[in-house]
């Protein structure tokens, strides 16, 4: 979802008359802390099914630490109203991964109307780091992967509440890094026409 959330930003904000290069003049603090959450977290759904049975031992510390990096690195820009945002969705996301043993629990009946049938076998037999099964035991499940995007959507995916604020606040983020320019423009127009009345 965040990748098609992504597209869609730059696409709007193209169309809005926003500017891509003004991405690069947004200042992202600790970046790296970003890239070092999506890396333990990849990095053990890769070892996981790579069947290292040392990072499946401790596959749920990997993945509680991976949304612990990204709090830091999320709250160091806090500056940006869209973190908050972004904060609050991956808060869901953590709350309902912790309470429920470091996995995130997913809809198996979700998956099979989306096509994924799949991940449903993976998921089974406990070979991906990041999800478990939702079951009747699940605790705060209306916080776990529910939300069904079926096809014609061309990215079938069952997601989360914390997920579908995780996109807007990157949605919001990129808009408004892309018209920066054009409300500096506004705002320099606006201080030149308060100072020829001077």
């Amino acid at each position: 979802m965040l990748t098609e959330g992504l597209i869609f930003a730059l696409v709007l904000g193209k169309l809005r008359g926003g500017k891509f290069k003004s991405l690069g003049r947004v200042r992202i603090n600790n970046w790296w802390l970003f890239l070092m959450a999506f890396v333990i977290e990849f990095g053990a759904v890769f070892a996981v099914s790579a069947g290292i049975e040392i990072v499946g031992r401790y596959r749920m510390y990997l993945h509680i630490l991976s949304y612990l990096v990204l709090f830091a690195g999320v709250m160091s820009n806090r500056e940006y109203p869209s973190m908050w945002i972004i904060f609050l969705g991956s808060l869901l996301n953590f709350v309902v991964i912790a309470i429920n043993g470091g996995a995130m629990p997913i809809s198996l009946e979700g998956l099979h109307r989306t096509g994924l049938d799949n991940y449903v076998q993976i998921i089974n037999a406990g070979g991906l780091a990041t999800h478990q099964a939702l079951t009747a035991s699940t605790k705060l499940a209306f916080l776990a992967d529910i939300i069904v995007l079926p096809k014609p959507y061309p990215f079938a995916k069952v997601m989360s509440i914390g997920d579908v604020l995780i996109c807007l606040g990157v949605i919001i983020f990129v808009q408004r890094a892309m018209l920066l320019e054009k409300r500096m423009g506004r705002t320099n127009m606006i201080h030149f026409k308060y100072k020829s009345r001077i």
